[in-house]
Formats: C-alpha cells, structure tokens, sequence
C-alpha cells in the first residue's frame, strides 16, 4: 500500500500540547524522542521550559509530526574565532552583545508512516515562518542540538543550520569532553534574517 503524500498546511491542523490536547502513542521510530513527546513534553510545559507543537490530519487525526521550541541564545564567548565572525555578521556595535537572542527547537519528529516524503522539511519551513510572524521580532537564531548521526546532520544542512562549532574536536574542547569521547549531538544554528528576506516583500 503506498503511503500518502502530506501537505502540512492543506492536509494537517496545528494544535498546542495541552491537557485537553495531549499526545500518547506518537511513533517517530526515535524511543527518546517517543518518550519525550508521549510522556515529558507535558510537563516541559507545565514547569514553562518548553512548549510542545503537533500536526493531525484533517481526514482521521493521525498525528503526523511535533516539534518543541523554548528561549535560547548563542554566547559569543563559547564561539571559535571563524563561527564568531559568522554569527555576529552584519549585527551593530557587536562588541556590547555576549550573546544573541534565539529559539532553540528542543525536539522534533516526523512520525515513521510519513518518512522519505519531505515532511520533515515542511515541518522546518514551518517552524521559520511560525517564529517569523508569531514570535517576538528579537528572535534572531534558530538553534538545534542534532543527534550526530550523518543523516540527522545532513537534513539540517539541506535546510541551511550550519554548525556552531567547525569541528567537533572544538565542540569537544567547549563542552570539556575528552578528545577520544564521541559527541551525542551537534550544535547548529540558522539565521533568521535569511528567512525574513526571503519571505517578506
């Protein structure tokens, strides 16, 4: 049987986790991100760490993607010399400003039966635009710990996050890591000013 194609926006309503509107058996073939979506992400809200977003199809309430975003930002401090260059470009009087204001995408999954078909893109281009035009306007990153596996990595890539640290040898180096340890995730960021003038006219 083939599976459907989604459109988010024609397909899917958008709901805000809450008591009323709660997710148990989502399935994105990830076990921390199930657990966190199914049995944490409620009470992430509740002690206002985080809030957690889903998409249901219109035709049967299939839950098909969710994500959760909360306040971050990067600190130019923690930044080697060519990523700090990169992140403070174009910023005014860069030298008062430690750190710059964004949102972190704390998890997001696309729920296995929707795989393969560019959901997970939609899900992002979402995400942008959703901070874009509901979010205060000061937002200027969006940020993500990636799971380092190359896959994960190379979808944020395709949606233009770029890490924040060149090498993971830096990152190690930031994190106090030892150099033979492996990274679990990656710290990326995207710009949203490219999304602004992208979409703004």
């Amino acid at each position: 049987m083939e599976t459907m194609k989604i459109n988010l926006e024609r397909d899917c309503e958008m709901f805000i986790l809450s008591e009323e509107q709660n997710m148990t058996d989502f399935d994105c073939g990830d076990e921390d991100l199930n657990d966190f979506f199914n049995r944490e992400a409620l009470l992430y809200k509740r002690q206002m760490l985080a809030e957690t977003y889903f998409f249901r199809l219109k035709c049967s309430g299939t839950i098909v993607c969710a994500f959760s975003i909360s306040a971050s930002s990067i600190k130019t401090a923690d930044l080697p010399a060519n990523r700090s260059r990169k992140v403070k470009d174009l910023i005014p009087r860069e030298k008062t400003l430690k750190a710059y204001p964004g949102i972190l995408v704390g998890r997001l999954g696309v729920a296995t039966e929707f795989n393969g078909q560019g959901t997970g893109s939609q899900l992002m281009d979402f995400i942008k635009d959703f901070c874009l035009v509901s979010l205060p306007s000061f937002v200027r990153y969006l940020l993500v710990d990636a799971y380092n596996k190359p896959e994960i990595i190379r979808f944020y890539q395709k949606n233009y996050f770029i890490t924040v640290y060149s090498t993971e040898e830096q990152e190690k180096s930031s994190y106090r890591q030892a150099p033979a340890g492996s990274l679990r995730t990656r710290y990326m960021f995207y710009d949203m000013t490219n999304w602004r003038d992208k979409t703004m006219p």
